[in-house]
């Protein structure tokens, strides 16, 4: 019978992900990203929600990734920014 070998390193990162995938959801986060972001940009933009994307993925060393694209209509001017926040 043929034995399978998986190095330490693998076997420590599909154990990893799998105990992540059960305790965190990262579609559920990025529902929650979406709108908060979404709600944000509007303030300074016209963006449809048709036209705003969010995307979460996790590489191989555990970090997350988020990529957030939209289309806005327009900017809107809302007066003068400070130099400093």
């Amino acid at each position: 019978m043929n034995e399978i070998h998986i190095s330490t390193n693998a076997l420590d990162r599909v154990k990893s992900a799998i105990a992540t995938d059960k305790h965190f959801k990262p579609d559920k986060l990025a529902e929650l990203l979406k709108s908060d972001i979404y709600m944000t940009l509007n303030e300074y933009a016209d963006v449809r929600g048709d036209d705003f994307k969010i995307c979460i993925e996790v590489n191989d060393l555990g970090e997350y990734i988020i990529n957030v694209c939209a289309i806005a209509r327009r900017l809107k001017i809302i007066g003068i920014v400070p130099d400093k926040l």
